[in-house]
């Protein structure tokens, strides 16, 4: 569907109601609009153009008062055609640069203090979601035994996820067995998928190692078979959340029947990161807002996401709050963030 020109009267009108409402939460007035932007206009002339705003389905008038509020339709206009990013301060900068901090060989290519720092400043909700790659890598294998003969296996991929299996072996292996087996594990490192690692138990199984070997070979195949049943086991990538308190306490989910799904949506998580895989893209920061999300509790919010590959890994990023969001503030906030990750490659 085409979407109408405004004139620069309607432009700015829009505009000024959009932000006034953003930061004070309430319908915006003639008279308030008029004195807050020094605007020389009568307020007649501005409840004119108010009105004009409403019939084109930009603005709405949820009750009897003379305010009026943006409408979906008028998120969407300003988001896409008014909206002016807004700086970075220093200090979130300053922050942001530490919590990537430098390159690490291992572990989770979005650090969890991102995931602090976006919630922190954008006073949102933050998302993170660490998207699967065509392979699965494992890269550090542990394997411990404990008292009465039990083993616990512990894997970690290159997406900072973790695994573990726990079981007790008919014959419990010696400190000897369970080097070797070890040992040989390390040196198949990095495992690329679930079919590399039973590959490599089956390679375990058909040698015909030195006797002294023997018992170490064979464990090293359970723990293969066990790790290739892990890698498959795996479920779909979970999305991480921060910030829960921030959306909680914005006055659109303040009575029970707005805050009840809320909850809801906050302890499945599974729609959020469809929403969130939906909206972002790579390269810039985008926005959904209101029913572009979906059904439920995420009709009444907005998304800010981006798609990111941080240090090998493709993931997303983004910040989720009430349809009235500073939006100029947070496309900045993810697209800086965003960037910044890429950067730490």
């Amino acid at each position: 569907m085409t979407r109408p020109d405004l004139d620069e009267r309607h432009r700015r009108i829009l505009t000024f109601v959009v932000e006034s409402h953003v930061t004070r939460a309430e319908p915006v007035g003639s008279q308030y609009v008029r004195a807050a932007y020094h605007l020389s206009i009568s307020p007649a002339t501005i409840r004119n153009a108010m009105q004009q705003l409403e019939e084109r389905g930009f603005l709405g008038h949820p009750h009897t008062s003379a305010g009026r509020v943006p409408t979906e339709a008028g998120y969407r206009y300003y988001v896409d055609e008014l909206m002016r990013p807004e700086p970075i301060p220093k200090a979130t900068r300053r922050t942001v640069s530490e919590a990537i901090g430098p390159v690490p060989e291992t572990g989770n290519p979005i650090p969890a203090e991102i995931l602090h720092v976006l919630a922190r400043a954008s006073r949102q909700l933050a998302l993170v979601l660490i998207q699967d790659s065509a392979e699965r890598v494992v890269e550090r294998v542990d394997v411990v035994g404990l008292e009465g003969g039990l083993l616990v296996l512990a894997l970690r991929e290159t997406t900072g996820r973790v695994a573990t299996s726990s079981w007790k072996p008919e014959r419990p292996p010696d400190g000897a067995t369970l080097r070797q087996a070890q040992r040989r594990i390390q040196e198949a490192l990095p495992i690329r998928g679930a079919e590399e690692a039973t590959a490599l138990a089956a390679r375990a199984r058909r040698e015909s190692p030195t006797a002294g070997a023997a018992a170490g070979a064979a464990l090293a195949a359970d723990l293969l078979e066990r790790i290739a049943h892990l890698m498959e086991a795996a479920g779909p990538p979970a999305v991480r959340i921060d910030g829960a308190d921030n959306i909680a306490s914005q006055p659109e989910f303040q009575s029970p029947a707005s805050l009840r799904p809320l909850v809801s949506l906050l302890a499945e998580r599974e729609p959020m990161a469809r929403a969130l895989e939906a909206t972002a893209e790579f390269g810039r920061a985008r926005v959904s807002i209101g029913r572009e999300n979906g059904a439920g509790a995420l009709r009444n919010c907005s998304i800010v996401g981006m798609r990111v590959e941080a240090r090998g890994v493709q993931g997303l990023l983004g910040v989720m709050g009430p349809v009235r969001m500073p939006y100029r503030r947070l496309v900045s906030l993810v697209s800086y963030v965003g960037e910044r990750l890429a950067e730490a490659r």
